[in-house]
């Protein structure tokens, strides 16, 4: 499957940890949990930011170990439901730092310094925890009180601050639980606000719920005969089809996390796994598929640099969408492609030229020693008839003359051959391995225009209504974990139907 890049964080040890299961499960369907640490996050992706964060390690306590070697095909599950049992998990899961005050908090408790402000921290967390240990039923501010652990439950007036903080932005209390306490009651005197949302999907019916849990009159404006939004299930006859929401992308710091042990929902963790097929119906080659994937994926860091690092987000002060970067750099690619053939082409006449002129060098040569050797036999047969005096002298000059010469031409010859022979296998090899003719085959562009299409359906549109700069901006809020899938669909539609009944 495509890949997916993590968010940036400032302790990335419970990611890596979890990234880490992830591929182990997929391989062997075995794994060592160890430990975790908070993960805190923070921050654009890492692909996209050059920035380096300073970050102290926190003061741990001393925390028992968390998961022992589980035998189990389903690593999830125990995973996140371990994971949770724990003031860090707690933390993590709500998308909190853990040993420190978010910007949120600071804001709303700016009269707790010092000791007050890890008093708080604690507090919140050890809410956090009651909270995920039973989120079928609402957790009031009077059970946090008696179950808060000393020596943080000196404060009830701070216990019942924080519970009333948590509450009201979400963190707790949220999804589908048993109420304990009436929903709050207006001043006298006073009307219960009233609050109109658009769209009955999955966000809107969440925000009627918890509107209405605040004491507010909501009422739910819908253009369809159904809730749900892009939540909806297909039937006819005997076959069942999620037109929309059918994956969980991950559980790390999900509300869906909350939602399935309110529901009792049955996650089935999805395969890495994901064989493509042909129109013929074969399957796509293993090394194929791997080929256009990195391909792919290397498309997607070229248009994040050119987005980036160039700042090279309009053309002709027109938006540039993803789509465009992403056929640029194809031409781009192309481009460079058929300068690869024209360099090629060049070393291969080159080297032909060479060996041109070395086979022409040792025509000259052979011609050379031809006539040297013509001139030395005449000489020979000359010094056979007895020749004497001066002449004898300059006939023994002469041929001493013809073998050094004759000498050095061969040397020459054969230092043409050794050439001859290395320009031939340049030429050789150059011929045998010659650069592709095109960047993308047909069969390469038909698998890499699936992955353009996975993508187009990870992001509800086509490429070219994405923005360059900003199409990826909700990376920074991706939830870690596997991918699941199973009844939920159905299940989180029963929200809008619950609502609807309440």
């Amino acid at each position: 499957m495509s890949r997916r890049k993590r968010v940036k964080v400032e302790n990335r040890d419970l990611d890596e940890k979890l990234k880490q299961e992830d591929s182990e499960s997929d391989q062997s369907e075995r794994s060592k949990m160890a430990s975790l640490s908070p993960t805190l996050f923070v921050g654009r992706r890492d692909s996209f930011s050059t920035k380096t964060l300073d970050i102290k390690e926190p003061k741990k306590e001393e925390k028992p170990k968390m998961f022992e070697e589980v035998k189990s095909d389903d690593i999830e599950e125990v995973n996140y439901k371990e994971m949770l049992n724990s003031l860090e998990g707690a933390a993590f899961q709500s998308r909190l730092p853990f040993d420190k005050m978010s910007s949120l908090e600071a804001e709303c408790f700016s009269d707790l310094q010092g000791p007050s402000s890890h008093a708080f921290v604690q507090i919140r967390n050890r809410i956090l925890k009651l909270w995920f240990e039973d989120p079928k039923k609402q957790l009031t501010q009077e059970v946090c009180v008696q179950k808060m652990e000393p020596p943080y439950n000196g404060d009830p007036a701070l216990i019942m601050r924080t519970h009333a903080f948590l509450e009201r932005h979400g963190f707790i209390n949220y999804g589908i639980y048993e109420r304990i306490t009436p929903i709050p009651s207006p001043p006298k005197g006073k009307q219960r606000p009233k609050v109109i949302i658009i769209g009955a999907g999955v966000s809107g019916l969440a925000a009627a719920r918890q509107l209405q849990s605040f004491g507010c009159e909501v009422v739910i404006l819908e253009g369809r005969d159904r809730v749900g939004g892009r939540v909806v299930t297909y039937r006819k006859g005997p076959y069942v089809a999620d037109l929309g929401a059918m994956v969980v992308t991950g559980l790390g710091g999900n509300p869906v996390t909350t939602l399935s042990v309110q529901m009792n929902m049955e996650l089935h963790k999805i395969k890495q796994k994901c064989p493509l097929y042909e129109a013929t119906g074969n399957q796509v080659p293993k090394h194929k598929d791997e080929m256009v994937e990195r391909e792919f994926n290397r498309l997607l860091d070229a248009t994040s640099y050119l987005s980036h690092q160039v700042d090279f987000n309009y053309y002709n002060d027109t938006p540039v969408s993803l789509g465009q970067a992403l056929e640029w750099v194809i031409k781009l690619q192309q481009k460079n492609v058929k300068h690869k053939q024209i360099q090629h082409l060049k070393a291969v006449i080159t080297l032909q030229e060479k060996l041109k002129a070395n086979i022409n060098k040792m025509t000259d040569v052979q011609e050379l020693l031809k006539s040297m050797k013509a001139e030395k036999e005449s000489l020979l047969v000359e010094r056979d008839k007895g020749t004497s005096g001066e002449a004898g002298i300059l006939q023994e000059f002469n041929l001493r003359r013809l073998n050094r010469e004759m000498n050095l031409l061969c040397n020459e010859y054969e230092s043409l051959v050794a050439q001859n022979n290395t320009i031939e296998d340049k030429l050789t090899q150059l011929e045998t391995n010659p650069p592709s003719s095109v960047y993308l085959s047909v069969r390469d562009r038909q698998i890499l225009d699936w992955h353009f299409a996975n993508l187009e359906f990870a992001n509800a549109t086509p490429l070219g209504n994405l923005s360059l700069k900003h199409w990826d901006q909700d990376d920074d809020f991706e939830f870690t974990g596997n991918h699941l899938t199973g009844n939920s669909v159905i299940n989180i539609c029963m929200v809008g139907r619950y609502f609807k009944k309440k």
